[in-house]
């Protein structure tokens, strides 16, 4: 059955038309009622020996990129999920590709395992780290969603071509609305020997050839300490619950450790991210559950609940947790402004040659390209 437009949306539609692309992008948002989006991230990184740079890399910036959807709107309902291969616990059956985690919004859970790689082996097989990239993580089936693929690693994308072709498993990727972006650790020469560029080609993405050693360089600011004098603050707003806040609350401070370990500005890099309305953990902590669609504080039994709060009634457990969140959204609004003054002083402390090879930044401008082309704004871009 046609279902009839009415003047006014026809109208819309025609004043959209005639305006330029980022235009058109926020009217379409606007008139659709788009206040958030599905935005899947998944990193594919290789683990073989040679590619300690590129984790440690990943791990000192993927707070960085957290931080640059967070500037989209329609706010991004983020999930991210990490995978590997040439090395791990799949083995050869499973081509040495391993599913870390499938996609989720818990941040610290992924940024765990991401700490925890390890390296070694030596098989490297790109087109079936795609293939499985594609067949066993749980994508938004939405057609408005953002879906992106980045894969990393240094060898020939031609390894085990005879299995799992990349540029078969490339156009599956275009078919289904998703796009791959390569980034090869080394030389944009030799990259090109190896294939990188045509596996972006194929997945309709971005080619980076990238110096890992770059994003581990560590730029210290004068907003670092005020950060984290910040990041104590927000920390006192959680409130565990259930059977997994005990566990939730301590890997949240077990990966603020993790971050401060890599050095200054990955510490940072985390805090910020956290200032965030994508860095969410509804699953333990009581402040982002009751923000979640059908949340009811009667469900919550009182065993459930940190000892000091057990013997509070509904009504006062929710008058507490309200003003948490009020205390919450304060810390988090100077995390902002802190933010914004720390990323001009690395702007201008960090060269754009340096950029151009880092492996955040490089990951950060294709994001916010294809968001953008997606009907995706970005504040302050």
């Amino acid at each position: 059955m046609i279902r009839k437009l009415s003047l006014v949306t026809v109208i819309a539609l025609l004043v959209i038309s005639t305006v330029s692309p980022a235009r058109s992008a926020t009217a379409a948002a606007e008139i659709l009622g788009d206040k958030t989006r599905a935005v899947d991230l998944v990193i594919c990184l290789d683990t073989s020996g040679s590619m300690e740079g590129l984790i440690d890399a990943a791990r000192a910036r993927v707070w960085d990129v957290v931080s640059e959807l967070s500037r989209m709107k329609p706010t991004p309902e983020l999930r991210v999920g990490l995978l590997t291969f040439g090395a791990g616990a799949g083995g050869p059956d499973a081509g040495w590709i391993v599913r870390q985690t499938d996609l989720t919004d818990d941040l610290d859970a992924v940024y765990a395992k991401l700490m925890a790689l390890t390296i070694g082996g030596s098989e490297e097989f790109v087109g079936r780290a795609i293939h499985t990239a594609l067949d066993e993580m749980s994508w938004a089936p939405e057609k408005s969603a953002l879906r992106i693929l980045f894969m990393a690693g240094n060898e020939s994308a031609d390894q085990g071509v005879d299995t799992f072709d990349f540029r078969t498993e490339a156009r599956a990727a275009k078919d289904r609305g998703i796009i791959i972006n390569a980034m090869f650790v080394g030389s944009r020469e030799q990259a090109i020997v190896e294939h990188w560029p045509e596996v972006a080609r194929g997945g309709q993405g971005t080619f980076s050839a990238i110096d890992p050693s770059i994003a581990t360089i560590q730029i210290p600011t004068p907003f670092d300490d005020p950060l984290l004098a910040l990041n104590a603050r927000l920390n006192q707003t959680y409130v565990p619950y259930g059977q997994d806040g005990v566990a939730g609350l301590a890997n949240q401070v077990a990966q603020d450790g993790n971050a401060s370990r890599l050095g200054v500005e990955s510490c940072s890099s985390r805090v910020v991210a956290k200032g965030t309305s994508l860095y969410t953990n509804g699953s333990w902590d009581l402040v982002d559950a009751s923000l979640e669609k059908g949340f009811d504080f009667a469900s919550i039994a009182a065993r459930d609940l940190p000892e000091s709060l057990q013997a509070m009634s509904r009504g006062e457990l929710a008058g507490y947790v309200a003003g948490k969140r009020l205390e919450r959204e304060a810390i988090q609004t100077e995390i902002q402004k802190t933010s914004s003054r720390r990323e001009a002083f690395i702007k201008q402390a960090r060269s754009k040659e340096l950029a151009s090879y880092d492996l955040g930044e490089a990951m950060k401008q294709a994001i916010r390209g294809q968001a953008m082309k997606k009907g995706f704004t970005c504040d302050g871009c």
